[in-house]
């Protein structure tokens, strides 16, 4: 066994300041940023449809007797009840876990003063430009 085709995956590169991993990309190859992988659904069973990226369970949406659809997040959890399959979908894709909404609503929060306070600045500034104008020099 070589030491490229031990399982560590480690590969002593003579000169090299550290080894090259399965991680480490070699020297001279380019970079490419990994893109987000679209969502994929399929149908599993009638009325039954799951939300799959990359191979990994995202959610699903599940009809009930009525004709509504009701989507559930990644841990089988219900999100809501729908009306229209499309919606039900969207509400699956476009789910955050509870402690992202939780950040999020506080980032808002705490953001939130500060783009009033430079719209008031900013409306105050407009205003004096404009009563500068008018006023005779």
């Amino acid at each position: 066994m070589t030491i490229a085709e031990h399982p560590a995956g480690r590969l002593y590169v003579p000169g090299a300041d550290a080894p090259v991993t399965a991680s480490t990309p070699a020297a001279g190859t380019p970079v490419v940023p990994a893109l987000p992988r679209p969502v994929t659904w399929s149908k599993v069973d009638t009325g039954f449809y799951v939300a799959s990226r990359a191979g990994e369970y995202v959610g699903s949406v599940d009809t009930t007797a009525d004709g509504h659809f009701i989507a559930f997040d990644s841990t089988s959890a219900p999100i809501a009840r729908y009306t229209t399959l499309a919606d039900a979908k969207a509400a699956v894709h476009e789910w955050k876990p509870e402690r992202t909404r939780i950040r999020d609503r506080r980032l808002s929060d705490a953001v939130r003063p500060v783009a009033a306070s430079a719209g008031l600045v900013a409306g105050a500034t407009a205003m004096l430009g404009a009563l500068l104008t008018v006023l005779p020099g």
